[in-house]
C-alpha cells in the first residue's frame, strides 16, 4: 500500500493528515434500535461518480478514508472503491457489521484495505437482539475477526455505543476482546440527535455524561494492555464528513443545524486540504 502524506492547501503545500468520514450508503441489512441513519434518503448509486468524489478528495489532499454507513457493503462497488484509493496512497478503513464480509472480498481487498472496524455491544445474544433484530451478531463479529486476522494484516477496532442497556455488562464484553486478541476499542456515548432509531428511542438508552466516563475510565484500568477511546456525541465527527449525496460538511456539535456544510463535491470543487487546516479538523 502506497503513502500520501501530502495535501495542497490555497497557499502552497503543506504536511499533515487530512481524513474523511465518507457515509457512503445509509443501506443496511439491520434495523439497530439506536440508528442515526434516515428511513430514506436519495443516494449516489453509480461507480463512476463515487470515484469522481473519491479522486477529487484525493486530489486536494485525502490520507485516510474512512467507509462508513449504513453499511458500506450494500454498495456493490466498494471494494473497487477502497482499491483505487490505496493504490493511490490513502489508508482505508471499512466500518462494517461484517453480515455482508466474505472471504473472497478479503482475498481482494488484503493488499489494499488498512483497517477494519466493528460494531459490537454485547456478548448477550439476546440484548444484541433486542438492539440489532440479529440473533447471531457475536457470532457474526467473531468469525469476521478471526478471518480478518486470518487473511489480511488488517488492524481490527470495535466500536461500541453506549447506553443503559449495556453499560453493566462490558467487563464482559472486554474480557471477549482480549480473547480474540482485539486491540483498539473504542466506546461511544449514546447519541439522540436524529435517525430513525436514535431519537424515539431516546428514553430508553440515553446515559449521563458522568457514567459514560466513569465506565470509560474504570474500562482504561481493567484493560491497560488495549487502546480504549471514550468520546461524547459532539466529539465523534470533528473530522470532515461525506453524506451519501456528495455533501461536505463537519459536525461541529450535537445538533443536525451545527453541521457547518461546505458543498456538494460533486458539483463543486472542494479543496478539503485547505478546509482541514481552516478548520483544525482533527
Amino acid at each position: 500500500m502506497g503513502e500520501n502524506k501530502k495535501y495542497v492547501i490555497e497557499n502552497g503545500e503543506h504536511k499533515g493528515e487530512v481524513i474523511v468520514s465518507w457515509i457512503i450508503t445509509h443501506s443496511c441489512p439491520e434495523k439497530c434500535a439506536y440508528c442515526i441513519s434516515p428511513i430514506k434518503s436519495k443516494e449516489i448509486q453509480s461507480f463512476e461518480e463515487h470515484l469522481k468524489i473519491q479522486n477529487q478528495m484525493i486530489n486536494t489532499g485525502l490520507t485516510k478514508c474512512r467507509y462508513i454507513g449504513g453499511e458500506p457493503f450494500t454498495v456493490n462497488h466498494l471494494v473497487q472503491l477502497v482499491k483505487e484509493a490505496s493504490i493511490r496512497g490513502v489508508d482505508t478503513r471499512i466500518s462494517t457489521n461484517g453480515i455482508l464480509l466474505t472471504k473472497e472480498k478479503l482475498l481482494f481487498l488484503r493488499d489494499y484495505i488498512n483497517s477494519f472496524a466493528f460494531p459490537f455491544e454485547s456478548v448477550d445474544d439476546k440484548l444484541n437482539y433486542n438492539i440489532r433484530g440479529t440473533l447471531s451478531h457475536r457470532e457474526i463479529v467473531t468469525d469476521r475477526i478471526i478471518m480478518v486476522k486470518e487473511i489480511t494484516d488488517a488492524g481490527v477496532l470495535i466500536n461500541t455505543c453506549v447506553h443503559k442497556e449495556n453499560i453493566n455488562s462490558l467487563y464482559e464484553l472486554g474480557d471477549y476482546l482480549q480473547k480474540l486478541d482485539v486491540d483498539h476499542w473504542k466506546l461511544r456515548k449514546f447519541y439522540s440527535g436524529s435517525g430513525r432509531g436514535a431519537v424515539p428511542n431516546k428514553e430508553r438508552f440515553e446515559i449521563s455524561n458522568e457514567e459514560f466516563f466513569d465506565i470509560v475510565d474504570l474500562l482504561k484500568r481493567e484493560y491497560p494492555k488495549m487502546q480504549i477511546d471514550g468520546r461524547l456525541p459532539s466529539k465523534l465527527q470533528t473530522r470532515l464528513m461525506l453524506s451519501p449525496q456528495g455533501e461536505l460538511y463537519r459536525m461541529i456539535g450535537e445538533n443536525d443545524d451545527e453541521n457547518r456544510v461546505y458543498g456538494n463535491i460533486l458539483t463543486k470543487k472542494i479543496n478539503i486540504g485547505a478546509i482541514y487546516k481552516k478548520d483544525k479538523c482533527n
